[in-house]
This record gives C-alpha cells, sequence and structure tokens, in this order.
C-alpha cells in the first residue's frame, strides 16, 4: 500500500530516507519499501511518523487535505482500537460480515480485531476509513 504524502512529507522537510528510517528506527531500505507501496507501514510506525511530523495520519495516507494533529500517542491500545471499530460499524448500521468481506478477509480475522486481541494491519484500518468516512487518528485514539 502506497501513501504518496509520506514521500511528499519528507522531502519538503528535505529530509533523506536514511534520516527517517533512524528516527523510526528500522534500515533504510524497510523505509524505502513503504514509501514505493511494496511494503505497508505498520501501524505502530505510522503513528512514530505521524508523533515526529506533528501531522494526523489521516493527513499522511491521503484520507484527509488538512492536517488534524492533535497529540502524541506512545502506545495504541488494541482494545481500544476493537472498541471503536465495533462502534464505528454499529453507527454505520453494518455487521461484521459487511466489513470482513469488504476486507476480502475471514470473519475470525477480523473477530480478533474487533475483540481487541491483536492490532488491526495499517492496510485494513485505511481501508475501512476510506470506505465508511471515518478517521484512523478517531479509530486509534490518536486525537
Amino acid at each position: 500500500m502506497k501513501f504518496e504524502k509520506i514521500r511528499e512529507i519528507r522531502k519538503e522537510k528535505n529530509l533523506k530516507q536514511k534520516d527517517i528510517a533512524t528516527i523510526l528506527n528500522v534500515e533504510r531500505s524497510t523505509y524505502a519499501g513503504w514509501e514505493t507501496g511494496k511494503d505497508t507501514i505498520p501501524l505502530r510506525k505510522l503513528v512514530e511518523l505521524s508523533n515526529y511530523y506533528k501531522l494526523s495520519i489521516d493527513y499522511i495516507t491521503g484520507l484527509s487535505n488538512k492536517n488534524k494533529y492533535c497529540n502524541d500517542i506512545n502506545y495504541i491500545d488494541p482494545i481500544i482500537v476493537g472498541e471503536n471499530l465495533k462502534k464505528l460499524r454499529k453507527e454505520k448500521g453494518l455487521k461484521q460480515r459487511n466489513i470482513f468481506e469488504m476486507l476480502n478477509i475471514s470473519s475470525s480475522s477480523y473477530s480478533v480485531y474487533e475483540n481487541g486481541k491483536i492490532l488491526i494491519q495499517t492496510s485494513f484500518i485505511y481501508e475501512i476509513a476510506k470506505n465508511y468516512n471515518s478517521s484512523i487518528d478517531f479509530l486509534i485514539k490518536k486525537q
């Protein structure tokens, strides 16, 4: 999954891939893979990037053209994320089936996200936010 803004923001700040890789404590090649879309940046690293740049995740991922950065968070609680996913689903009048079919994953795979057993993947939370007009920052409580 390629987020065009990641590269744009880095260049605007006159930083090299190596600089951001060092900040995120990853190899330059790993960071390069995120920039090119070869690999998807893990949600925790996306939060670190958001904190470093003082930009909202929604802005960085292109879900919003406006930066609504509010605060740094250092820990993403999978239980809170799960509760927010469930809340969004219910507000939209959806069943779990609607979401796991849209994501093209199994019901058990999606269920572990809503139950907070594991942290949802970046690509899945992005698709949920995009398809259901929501905010990643809201879903992970980064607001």
